[in-house]
């Protein structure tokens, strides 16, 4: 009897804490109201015509110069400042086994859509399959090691065409 007792207590405790944290002493709020005339040109309303959506380049195949299957994408990169570093492409293997990941800087793909629905047609590299094979294997960075600042070019000037480390800037119309 005592048990219930303590757990009704328990409960009626832990339901009315959020009604006290919600006023202050004097009964006012401390929180501003929203102003009214908040501008809402700081946040994005529709994605735009020539904007890429993550989600749908993430799986996406990606084609080499002989129009052959080289890969997918299974990650993109975003740098500090917003734009997109690289894709990571998974070259090799079958079914994930054996597969090994190469970053190629995002410039560096060619993405068309399909002229009906936008949709992501097909990508395409201006590499080679045997040539991703060679290229040297994309690391994570390590978390116990990584930070958030910095210019690490994370390894991305090890391909050829690469820009030399530095961020791609993003292409006229938004984010691709």
């Amino acid at each position: 009897m005592l048990k219930h007792g303590l757990t009704a207590a328990a409960v009626l405790a832990a339901l009315a804490t959020p009604a006290f944290a919600q006023t202050s002493s004097s009964g006012a709020s401390t929180h501003a109201a929203p102003s009214s005339s908040a501008s809402t040109d700081k946040f994005l309303q529709k994605q735009q015509a020539t904007d890429w959506r993550g989600s749908k380049l993430i799986g996406s195949t990606v084609y080499g110069q002989d129009n052959a299957s080289i890969g997918e994408v299974n990650e993109v990169l975003i740098g500090n400042d917003g734009n997109i570093r690289a894709a990571v492409i998974g070259v090799g293997g079958f079914l994930g086994v054996g597969e090994k990941n190469v970053a190629i800087p995002f410039d560096g793909l060619n993405i068309t859509r399909t002229p009906d629905t936008g949709a992501i047609q097909k990508i395409t590299v201006n590499y080679t399959k045997d040539q991703l094979k060679a290229a040297p294997t994309f690391a994570y960075a390590d978390a116990a090691s990584s930070s958030t600042t910095g210019s690490d070019t994370g390894g991305l000037n090890s391909l050829p065409g690469s820009s030399g480390g530095k961020p791609a800037a993003p292409a006229a119309g938004g984010l691709k």
